[in-house]
């Protein structure tokens, strides 16, 4: 089937003439005109032949979403038939989405082919005229497509069910076209000058303020720049991130140099500042720094006291997002760059220019320019990049009013989507009314149109929601009589909200602000009807000065732990219209409370509140008696619908509630166990649709829950404890989503759980599990993971989901896996599994588009992969037993995007697909090199051809200057003697990496480079020239014998990182003069290398290995940020003078250095934590205090006979002394008789050296794009 051209229709409509064209479809089909909708209908009692005409197909082919009208003849028409088939075709293999609608039948009617769809089939097949084949088709269409979820108008009115209809059509169509670019701001400029200010590589610790209007993009503006510092400090000076590649080595590693523990830069966002009070910021920020909760700060001047001390000394990288008042970011960053440790880079944003009073580096963010303006409006208007000629002047005229904000833009545009011209003339009127600087007003026309139901949902979405999931937070507004699926869809499809990949609730900040302001006008001029109240404080004076009032929906509350005050019955006594109310208890301590009760306060006091539904309890009260007296009382909130109550107590009886209406249930974290006596009371909860028990760590089996049958979401993830799920599991026919993730102990699943037909997520992760049973029933599912199940071995799924999207066995036995026919499936993993050959039948999985294999004992790929036509990325790397050719019908995969054959057996790669971009091919024995000049979308090539062969049949790359998008080439190629000439037009090129031993002359290189990695023992040429290169952050050189000189290094400004390894020729003097951001320096086996000159002030690492004729050391200033320094066989070094300044010292090792008679006095290295001297036989003394010393060793420094005093070393924990006979005596002494504690063989201490070589090396390697 042909690749259909870009859709130039939006909606096809498929219907039966006579049944519903002067009905349902005529209405549907102007509404969706109306709505700006391109929709093509076409009557099939007009057309003639026996197949489907070109301009139909065409219309099919290129429409987004297809519907379907089921109607009691559908069937009869052979061309609704042919239609359906194509539409399902369609969907397969190009991605469009059939929303079927079920007009005067039921979808099982469809899809089981009975009354008069049977009948209409059984006609077809008794007259003949058609074959078996095309019948079959048909039927299977029919089932398919009635097994989808769609619509159906039954009892209700056209018109409302017309209006869903557009309104799901209009998401569907807005969240297809805007996924490909959901932010249009040019943002390079701004970020270059924030950039610019703060220093990025500067040692200086630097404090910017970005301001602007609401909705300009201040916090996309920010986080780019605390990414990217983020991304920096991983990268080049947080060593503990260096060493995330070395597993078990890490800590050892860490240990040595003391990061864990000193001078490492710290990480931090705050956000949601406008809405929390400063000692509750102070608290989190502190928080974050320790990486564990301390305790809670509740004076403000105690927190900056501790915030300063913390932070005083160290690197921080902290973001303050949208801060509103001047107090709040004083009690955070207090006097500013005296708070924080050399280095640090605080970046704060806020709408209002005087909260950066005191702060000297500001950038003020105005709107877009016209042409990105009317872009971005053109996108929510029209779902295009430009708006139809008649609308032109009108969409310019709504880019100025809106001042090209971004959030305005959108909002406007959203709201205009799809109205007529008079709305649109209407609407600019009032919004040209409104003064530019009220952005406020002008987004209120979008929610001050919004129907009661949805702007009650959009108010507690602002008021509470952000962040919530929002499948379990729509049970709750069902609950309360709304229809949270259709009306979520409206806020959407208005960019008034926003549902993100994971289905948490998100708006910015801007439209919360709104929708609160909202509701505090209510209650400024009309204070008895706030509806809402969403800050602690207000709401404790609320209860407490007993100001409620019945139209109080919703209230925060948060326990005053000082005063200990617990709300008592008349407080809320007037509240009785409260719906939701979330309790933080903090840690409120009740020890010195006598007489309290726990079950007694709520039965008491919330028995006043009989339509709440809603109910958060954040902790428990510590010190809270238990007591069973007041079980028979009456049941208290008896409209109760969501509970949650993390580290529920466990002395606490569940019976207080009425659980007969609770939807959801959440009991996180708590102890409860197999035999509560909750389990009893819970069974009463007829309704309950979510029960949550993450992380229950006493739960070793989970309840009868057969009287639950309308449960949908069962979540038991990280029960540890958990050996058993109870039988009766398999009585939920309507659980959707079941989560067992992370339940180690769990081996088996009970054979109940095929009766799970409406399940459609299995989360199986880290169980031990040893096989997946057969389940027919389930056949729905439509994902399976079991990753990391590692005794998992049998898995059969034949017969199971046809529906199954994702599956996941990655990290298992399994080493045969039947699957039947997955059509639909998108993504398989079988990484780090047993699995010998890909399953049966793989071919028929047409949506096929995620493959990933690698790390399997697979010895050949099928042919039948090119068959699967959406393949995006096929994942096959460290697959040692793969060999032979990989199948020529990949080529055929247009697809095909990302490629990963590094560590294969493949000998032989066929033309690939022009869609690649992504490509890492690599192999130890003879593979052909490819011809991959037509791959011009290109971004990412890594082509390892290692084996040796003659010169003269070296391969020919000529084809790489071509390759104008790629940003990283990785090529190992040791025949290769020459690159193409054309090489340097490789304009996008960042990283490059070259290991090619016999390589004669480097040409002249791209000249945006960021990384070089070069490898070349055969290049002839002695001198080489990078002056150009001058956006080079990193730079290693590798085993080029001839080379003398490397010129222009000097003039390589932006260098972090700059490692030159066994350059035996290497000249006399390496000037390093200029290289002001240099971080890191390694060489070695560098013998003529003498001098080494420059001020490397931002220098963290110093790795100077077997330079022996090395005689002098880059200026002593240098040393101030020095945290690593390692000399070792420089054998002609006298002396070190720059340890004086070395203040950030954190490991010192000095070995091999004959000639070496005296250190400078390290008393200034206050942050030393490990000290290595070895093979330094004239060393006659250390000198200075070492008061931070945790570990030391000396070894073979025959002369050493001066040593610190005992007193020095204050927190010495390990010392080994070997083959140091004028020391030994020395220690001996009664004065050095404490040390003898920590004194510990040579053998039993942690020889670092070959630790950090590694270490450096990955520090090194980390300087790159």
């Amino acid at each position: 089937m042909e690749k259909p051209m870009e859709p130039c229709y939006e909606v096809f409509l498929s219907f039966r003439g006579p049944d519903t064209r002067h009905d349902i479809t005529d209405i549907l089909y102007h509404s969706l005109i109306d709505a700006g909708i391109r929709a093509y209908r076409d009557d099939e009692e007009l057309r003639i032949g026996e197949e489907i005409g070109p301009e139909l197909l065409q219309a099919i082919k290129q429409s987004k979403i297809l519907i379907p009208i089921f109607s009691k003849q559908y069937a009869a028409s052979k061309w609704c038939l042919m239609e359906l088939v194509q539409m399902v075709e369609c969907k397969e293999k190009w991605g469009q989405k059939i929303m079927p609608i079920f007009f005067d039948i039921e979808p099982s009617e469809v899809r089981n082919q009975t009354t008069t769809y049977g009948k209409a089939i059984q006609s077809y097949i008794d007259k003949q005229l058609y074959t078996n084949e095309t019948i079959e088709n048909w039927k299977a269409a029919l089932k398919k497509v009635g097994e989808l979820k769609g619509w159906e108008l039954k009892e209700r009115g056209k018109g409302e069910f017309t209006r869903e209809v557009v309104q799901k059509v209009l998401i569907e169509l807005k969240k297809n076209y805007l996924a490909v670019s959901d932010f249009l701001v040019e943002m390079d400029d701004h970020v270059d000058r924030i950039m610019e200010l703060i220093g990025e590589y500067s040692a200086q610790t630097k404090i910017v303020g970005i301001h602007g209007m609401g909705g300009v993009g201040k916090t996309t503006l920010a986080k780019i720049v605390y990414n990217k510092l983020l991304s920096h400090s991983t990268k080049h000076y947080n060593l503990s991130n260096f060493l995330e590649k070395m597993d078990d080595q890490v800590d050892r590693i860490m240990e040595v140099i003391g990061e864990r523990t000193t001078n490492s830069s710290i990480c931090c966002s705050l956000s949601n500042i406008r809405d929390t009070k400063i000692e509750s910021l102070q608290n989190q920020l502190i928080s974050d720094v320790l990486g564990k909760k301390r305790q809670t700060i509740n004076d403000i001047n105690e927190g900056k006291r501790v915030i300063k001390d913390l932070l005083s000394s160290k690197k921080v990288i902290l973001l303050l997002d949208d801060v509103d008042q001047k107090t709040k970011l004083d009690a955070l960053v207090g006097m500013g760059k005296c708070w924080f440790g050399s280095g640090s880079k605080v970046i704060i944003t806020t709408r209002n220019k005087e909260v950066l009073k005191n702060v000297e580096l500001k950038h003020e963010l105005t709107g877009m320019d016209f042409d990105h303006s009317l872009q971005l409006f053109s996108r929510h208007a029209f779902r295009s990049d430009h708006p139809p000629a008649e609308y032109v002047p009108l969409s310019k005229k709504a880019v100025k009013v809106c001042g090209h904000l971004p959030l305005a833009l959108e909002i406007v545009g959203s709201f205009l989507a799809g109205k007529d011209r008079k709305f649109w003339e209407t609407t600019l009127e009032k919004l040209e009314i409104i003064p530019d600087e009220n952005v406020e007003e002008k987004l209120n026309i979008s929610i001050n149109a919004l129907q009661p139901h949805a702007k009650e949902i959009f108010l507690d979405i602002c008021c509470f929601f952000i962040g919530f999931d929002v499948k379990i937070v729509s049970h709750m507004w069902k609950s309360c009589g709304f229809l949270p699926d259709y009306y979520l869809d409206v806020l959407q499809q208005m960019s008034l909200i926003k549902i993100t990949n994971c289905d948490r609730l998100w708006m910015h900040d801007l439209l919360r602000d709104i929708g609160r302001h909202f509701i505090c006008r209510i209650g400024t001029f009309r204070p008895k009807k706030q509806s809402r109240v969403w800050d602690h404080e207000q709401a404790n004076g609320i209860l407490i000065e007993k100001r409620g009032t019945e139209n109080i929906e919703a209230v925060c509350l948060k326990f005053d732990h000082q005063s200990r005050h617990f709300y008592k019955k008349e407080e809320f006594a007037s509240l009785s219209n409260l719906r939701f109310l979330q309790v933080d208890c903090g840690d409120l301590d009740m020890k010195n409370v006598q007489h309290f009760s726990l079950t007694n306060w709520f039965q008491r006091n919330l028995s006043n509140l009989p339509k709440l539904r809603y109910l958060s309890w954040h902790k428990f009260v510590q010190h809270c008696p238990s007591t069973k007296q007041f079980q028979k009382n009456p049941l208290v909130l008896p409209n109760l619908r969501y509970l949650s109550w993390h580290e529920f107590p466990i002395f606490f009886q569940l019976t207080s509630f009425s659980l007969m209406k609770i939807v959801i249930l959440d009991l996180s974290h708590s102890q409860i166990t197999n035999d509560w006596e909750g389990w009893n009371h819970l069974k009463m909860a007829k309704n309950l649709k979510v029960l949550n028990l993450t992380k229950c760590s006493n739960l070793r089996k989970t309840p009868n829950v057969s009287t639950h049958e309308n449960l949908e979401q069962l979540i038991l993830q990280g029960c540890k404890e958990l050996v058993q799920v109870d039988r009766s599991i398999g009585k939920l026919k309507q659980l959707v989503f079941l989560n067992l993730e992370g339940c180690s102990k769990l081996q088996r699943l009970p054979d109940e759980m095929e009766g799970l037909e409406a399940l459609t997520e299995l989360l199986l992760d880290m169980t031990s599990i040893t096989k997946i049973p057969k389940w027919k029933g389930m056949k729905k599912l439509e994902t399976l993971s079991a990753s990391s199940c590692g005794l998992l071995s049998k898995c059969n799924l034949v017969g199971c989901s046809t529906s199954l999207l994702y599956l996941c066995l990655s990290g298992t036995r399994i080493s045969e896996l039947s699957i039947g026919n997955f059509g639909s499936l998108i993504e398989l993993n079988l990484s780090r599994s047993s699995i010998r050959e890909l399953p049966n039948l793989i071919e028929t999985m047409k949506n096929l588009r995620v493959l990933r294999i690698s790390g399997t004992i697979l010895e050949k790929l099928p042919s039948t992969l090119g068959m699967l036509e959406k393949l995006e990325e096929i994942e096959a790397y460290d697959c040692r037993y793969l060999r032979g050719e990989i199948p020529s019908e990949i080529g055929r995969l247009s697809f095909l995007r990302i490629l990963r054959l590094t560590k294969t057996g493949i000998s032989d790669i066929p033309k690939l697909p022009e869609s690649m971009t992504n490509l890492y091919l690599s192999h130890n024995q003879q593979m052909r090199c490819p011809d991959l000049s037509n791959l011009s979308n290109l971004r990412y090539l890594t082509l390892d051809l290692k084996y040796r062969i003659p010169s003269h049949l070296a391969p020919s790359l000529n084809w790489i200057g071509g390759l104008r998008k790629l940003e990283s080439l990785s090529l190992c190629c040791h025949s290769l003697v020459t690159l193409p000439s054309d090489f340097n037009l490789l304009l996008k090129l960042r990283k490059l990496e070259l290991f090619v031993n016999n390589l004669e002359c480097l040409p002249k290189l791209p000249q945006n480079l960021s990384y070089f990695h070069f490898v070349g023992c055969g290049l002839m040429e002695k001198s080489i020239n990078l002056s150009y290169l001058e956006k080079l952050s990193g730079l290693h050189i590798y085993n080029c014998r001839q080379l003398m000189e490397i010129q222009g290094l000097q003039h390589l400004k932006n260098l972090r990182g700059l490692r030159l390894v066994r350059l035996l020729s290497l000249a006399k003097l390496l000037d390093l003069t200029g290289l002001k951001k240099l971080q890191g320096l390694h060489i070695e086996d560098c013998p003529k290398v003498v001098e080494v000159r420059g001020q490397l002030e931002s220098l963290d690492i110093l790795y100077l290995n077997h330079c022996e004729t090395l005689e002098k050391l880059p200026n002593p200033l240098t040393f101030k940020h020095i945290k690593v320094l390692m000399i070792n066989g420089c054998w002609k070094l006298k002396e070190i003078q720059g340890l004086k300044y070395s203040e950030n010292l954190i490991f010192l090792q000095v070995r091999d250095l004959p000639i070496l008679e005296k250190l400078p006095d390290l008393t200034n290295a206050n942050e030393l934590k490990r000290l290595e001297l070895g093979d330094c036989p004239n060393l006659i003394e250390i000198r200075g205090r070492l008061e931070s010393l945790e570990r030391l060793l000396i070894k073979s420094c025959g002369s050493l006979r001066k040593f610190p005093e005992p007193s020095s070393f204050k927190k010495l924990e390990k010392m080994a002394i070997a083959e140091c006979e004028r020391l030994e005596e020395i220690l001996k002494s009664e004065e050095y008789r404490d040390l003898k504690k920590v004194r510990i063989p040579l053998a039993r201490f942690e020889m670092s050296l070959d630790y950090l070589i590694s270490a450096v090396g990955i520090i090194y390697s980390r300087w790159r794009v």
